[in-house]
Formats: structure tokens, sequence, C-alpha cells
């Protein structure tokens, strides 16, 4: 019984030493890749398709408070240079990074109604909610 429980031990060590359960690649210079769909689409935060705003940047708002508790629009393909704004209650609903590309550029935001980011480079950026864990959304940003 003893020795089983020390292999069962060194097997949960050997498991979360090994990076189990990451889905997300990291390249040598510690920057990472999000996964992709298969056909080069970036999948990231529940987004596989992306809506259009290169013409003009986007703008992304959310509730105030109540429902719905969702991004809209939550996944968004801009070029790199552009802005995106968000607005909404950053008190109820933090701005955090969540996953994609590394650095991501995402403001962590937890005061005001209105913030701006510049992406300057290619990649997925995801955000979310630091408090809904459903709340979330990325930034498709090509060259």
């Amino acid at each position: 019984m003893k020795s089983a429980l020390i292999v069962l031990a060194l097997s949960i060590g050997i498991a979360a030493s090994s990076g189990c359960g990451s889905t997300t690649p990291q390249k040598t210079d510690g920057s990472v890749t999000p996964p992709t769909d298969g056909s080069g689409v970036t999948v990231l935060n529940g987004c596989s398709s992306y809506v259009d705003k290169t013409a003009s940047g986007a703008s992304i708002t959310f509730p105030m408070a109540g429902a719905p508790m969702q991004y809209q629009p939550a996944c968004v393909h801009i070029k790199a240079g552009q802005t995106v704004t968000w607005t909404g209650s950053f008190s109820s609903h933090p701005l955090i990074p969540e996953g994609g590309g590394t650095p991501n550029p995402t403001p962590d935001t937890s005061t005001g109604t209105t913030t701006t980011m510049t992406f300057p480079n290619a990649g997925t950026y995801g955000y979310g909610c630091g408090i809904h864990a459903s709340m979330m959304g990325a930034i498709q940003v090509t060259p």
C-alpha cells in the first residue's frame, strides 16, 4: 500500500512538472502561439470567426451592469497599428488580458467606463472579465 502511494505521488509530480494539459505551444523566445482549428484560424476564448474591423478599427461594448454579460462583438479582426476601444463598467467587469500571444497589449483596467489600446503587432490576443469567466473575447491582428 505504501509503495502504491509513492508511485501515485511520483506520477502526479511528473504530470504537473511536464505541463500536462497545456494546449498553447511555447516558442523558444517565451512567446506563445494560440491553437488553430486545423485550417489555420486561431481559436481563442471561444472565438473561431472574427468580425472584420480592418477598415475602421474596433469598438467593443459590454453592459454597465446586469445582463447580458458578454462583449459585443467579442471576436474582432483588425490590422496592426489599429486601436480597439472597450466601453462599459470596468468596476463591474474589470478588463484583463486572457490568453493568446505574448506580450498581450490588452490593458488591465478596473476603473472608468472607456479604455483604448493600439495593437502594434500581428497576433491573436485574448481578453476577458476579471470577475465573470464566461465574459471573454479575442482580438485578431494581421499585418
